[in-house]
């Protein structure tokens, strides 16, 4: 992980996990986190954690984090195609 002026620059999928794992819910201020802390969009963080939820590399690093992510992706495309 790069930092730049306090905003992370470069993620690993081990940092999106980490940071994921320490803010599992959408409660308080996590977007604020989001744009603060990694310098993203939330919608972008969201498509970011999906990615590194399924990589080898993140699966290593916190498989627990990283499951939880996964199973949430097929509700998430079904309830997205049903607001359509």
């Amino acid at each position: 992980m790069s930092v730049a002026r306090g905003i992370i620059t470069r993620m690993t999928p081990a940092d999106l996990l980490a940071f994921e794992h320490h803010n599992p819910t959408w409660f308080g201020n996590k977007e604020t986190r989001i744009r603060e802390e990694l310098g993203l969009s939330p919608a972008r963080y969201v498509v970011l954690l999906e990615r590194a939820a399924a990589s080898r590399e993140g699966q290593i690093a916190d498989p627990v984090t990283a499951h939880r992510v996964t199973s949430f992706t097929p509700a998430r495309q079904r309830w997205n195609a049903s607001i359509r």
